[in-house]
């Protein structure tokens, strides 16, 4: 909660800073990382592998769930059968061990039903997780490159909120926005680079 209060004041000083720097002489920038994020070509590959990889797991669940469903409907049939007057008391004690097993692969087959969807789930978080992790550290680079370049001594991100979720930053000078130039600067490697 101090580290939170302590941004809060550093980032009201900087912006107070910027806004009394005339423009052309600032060296507070700002840049807005949920743009920059989103209009990174890496982070649509990204989404795109993602959703690649979460239908294959649909599929594949697809024909789990095909097993299960004839599986009830076995038990189903011999549950039934199970009680059918018609048969002898020994047809229908057959029939009822046979649904009992039939139940247990049933049950079975639910459970590795809910173990893939669980451990598919967290391979999918785990992958964008580090996904989202690489991406957002090719930007902040970018970034410093580009301020480093341009002189600038501090780069805010003008997307970011504070924890009650209004946005921290609430005015700044479009000369001082240099999100378009970072996205550009980006987005040069589009046809060249490999999302891993």
């Amino acid at each position: 909660m101090k580290k939170a209060v302590r941004w809060m004041i550093w980032t009201a000083a900087l912006v107070g800073l910027a806004g009394a720097i005339p423009a052309a002489e600032s060296q507070v920038v700002f840049v807005s990382m949920e743009r920059t994020f989103a209009e990174f070509y890496k982070t649509k590959l990204a989404d795109e592998q993602l959703k690649k990889q979460a239908e294959e797991f649909n599929t594949e669940r697809k024909k789990l769930t095909t097993d299960l469903e004839k599986f009830q409907e076995e038990f189903n049939v011999l549950r039934e059968e199970s009680q059918d007057v018609a048969l002898s008391e020994d047809a229908r004690a057959q029939k009822r061990n046979a649904a009992e097993e039939k139940l247990v692969e049933l049950r079975d087959m639910e459970t590795r039903i809910r173990r893939f969807d669980e451990a598919r789930q967290k391979q999918l978080d785990d992958q964008s997780r580090r996904m989202r992790k690489r991406i957002v550290e090719e930007i902040r680079a970018t970034i410093q490159t580009y301020a480093r370049t341009q002189g600038y001594r501090a780069v805010l991100d003008s997307s970011a909120m504070s924890l009650n979720g209004v946005e921290t930053l609430l005015y700044t000078d479009v000369k001082g926005d240099i999100t378009d130039a970072v996205i550009e600067m980006l987005n040069k490697t589009k046809d060249t680079a490999v999302v891993e």
